[in-house]
């Protein structure tokens, strides 16, 4: 969690760019989020980033198959970028420099930045729904045994508040946070 932390501090100054430039549009960036979310498997990302990518114009079909992994049904001229960011995600944030300079040759130095910016952002995203489940597996006594306590209780205060607003607000009918009653 360190790691992606001191990368996206490292990217700091090139983040305003990223957010405002519109060099990626808002279906490509959820396309992009969709994709790392789907090897990090996040349900929270998954659900937002479903919602999301929906209202910007993204095909049920389309959102299953990112989700899956898969490029077949993308715009081909996003496919470089996609393939990128599940390469990043299944190398835990170590991609090939040839992919990277692929991403840079294909999109230029800019949009490359903030296409990675993208997957940087998500792939921290991941980590922290996929934290505050390890300490709620934790709590129903099916702990990682990987896992610590200290840290998943620490990061789960920190992260429930942003958790329970983006539950609140989605309307997204497929709550990750509904299954939690039944637990």
């Amino acid at each position: 969690m360190i790691e992606i932390l001191t990368d996206i501090v490292r990217a700091a100054p090139t983040m305003p760019g990223t957010f405002t430039s519109g060099r990626i549009s808002p279906a490509f960036r959820e396309r992009i989020l969709l994709a790392v979310t789907s090897v990090n498997r996040c349900r929270y990302c998954q659900w937002v980033h479903s919602d999301l990518a929906a209202a910007n114009g993204i095909s049920g079909e389309q959102i299953a198959s990112l989700l899956g992994s898969s490029t077949e049904s993308v715009p081909e001229e996003e496919k470089v970028a996609l393939l990128y960011a599940l390469h990043y995600a299944e190398t835990n944030r170590n991609p090939a420099p040839m992919h990277r300079q692929q991403l840079i040759d294909t999109y230029g130095a800019e949009t490359a930045q903030d296409i990675e910016n993208w997957i940087q952002l998500i792939f921290f995203s991941n980590l922290s729904g996929n934290t505050f489940d390890a300490f709620l597996s934790r709590l129903r006594g099916e702990a990682n045994p990987e896992g610590n306590a200290i840290f998943e209780a620490m990061f789960a205060v920190l992260s429930a508040p942003v958790l329970l607003s983006l539950a609140a607000i989605s309307k997204n009918s497929v709550n990750p946070l509904a299954s939690l009653k039944h637990n």
